[in-house]
């Protein structure tokens, strides 16, 4: 990396940093993501060559960010990811003040204001990682996700971390499928699934920027489901009302909550957070016990 960049990016407060960098850091791929010195830090691929992204905790109204760039053409689109990454465009009070009139929910937000929604620093990464972590935990996931970077990831040097790798582009999969299938221990159709996602991915056919279309994209896709679905739609395209309603952790909070636990009941009591579902699955995870929901140590 030639180029290093310190700077601060602005947000309206508040800012609850608790579930936002603690979701970053308990789903962060070994050697392409990582939790230091208070930080969360992340090797990219950006338009003119690879970057290394650290975020720190909030500083008053601001977030101070480290960019290491191949090219400072590339600081635009670094500060673009890093703010969609945090969630830092949006005035959280109209989110709050839209989840507070829930009577489930207003105690939750009273107790915690500000929160945000996780995003990611890449879009076909994230919809990558999204699918293998169908069906698992996260630590599995994680584990999956790691393997796949040290198959197939583009290395490079950190000067101030041990960040690795890049996570491997969609092409990389849908052009080693063998190598790719070979770092994916698990049966024989999930590992098609993510194959198949990634070659969609590579050959266009999921635009990443059309969250309405990639939607109806990666359902048409063989082993894409809902949930997956609407978690890439909530952290890769960053879409504010996505809405995992099958996710384990969103039902074990409403049960608690007593809000409908499911199906139809839960969609329609779940319509009066719209336009800010993915906000309220913040309250509703935060609701648990799981590493995603704090700081890490």
């Amino acid at each position: 990396m030639r180029l290093r960049r310190a700077v601060r990016l602005p947000f309206v407060p508040p800012l609850l940093p608790d579930n936002l960098y603690g979701h970053l850091a308990a789903t962060a791929v070994p050697g392409v993501e990582e939790w230091r010195d208070g930080a969360y830090r992340a090797a990219v691929a950006l338009p003119h060559g690879p970057a290394i992204l650290t975020a720190g905790l909030p500083d008053g109204d601001a977030v101070p960010a480290v960019l290491l760039l191949s090219d400072e053409r590339d600081e635009p689109e670094a500060l673009r990811r890093i703010r969609q990454l945090l969630d830092l465009d949006r005035d959280p009070g109209t989110a709050d003040d839209l989840l507070a009139r829930d009577p489930a929910l207003a105690p939750l937000v009273a107790a915690a204001p500000g929160r945000r929604v996780p995003g990611s620093p890449d879009a076909p990464s994230m919809v990558l990682k999204a699918v293998l972590g169908q069906q698992v935990s996260t630590a599995a996931a994680r584990t999956h996700a790691g393997r796949l970077a040290e198959a197939l990831g583009t290395p490079v040097v950190d000067p101030e971390g041990r960040l690795s790798r890049l996570f491997p582009a969609p092409r990389a999969l849908a052009e080693q499928p063998e190598r790719a299938a070979e770092a994916l221990r698990m049966p024989a159709s999930r590992r098609g699934t993510v194959l198949g996602v990634a070659a969609a991915l590579a050959a266009g056919r999921v635009d990443l920027t059309d969250p309405a279309g990639a939607r109806q994209s990666l359902l048409a896709l063989p082993g894409v489901g809902p949930w997956t679905v609407e978690t890439v739609a909530m952290r890769a395209l960053g879409d504010l009302d996505a809405f995992p309603a099958s996710d384990l952790g969103v039902l074990a909070a409403v049960r608690r909550l007593g809000l409908p636990d499911g199906g139809r009941a839960l969609l329609a009591h779940a319509r009066g957070w719209s336009p800010m579902r993915a906000v309220a699955v913040q309250h509703l995870w935060a609701t648990g016990e799981h590493p995603v929901n704090a700081l890490p140590r």
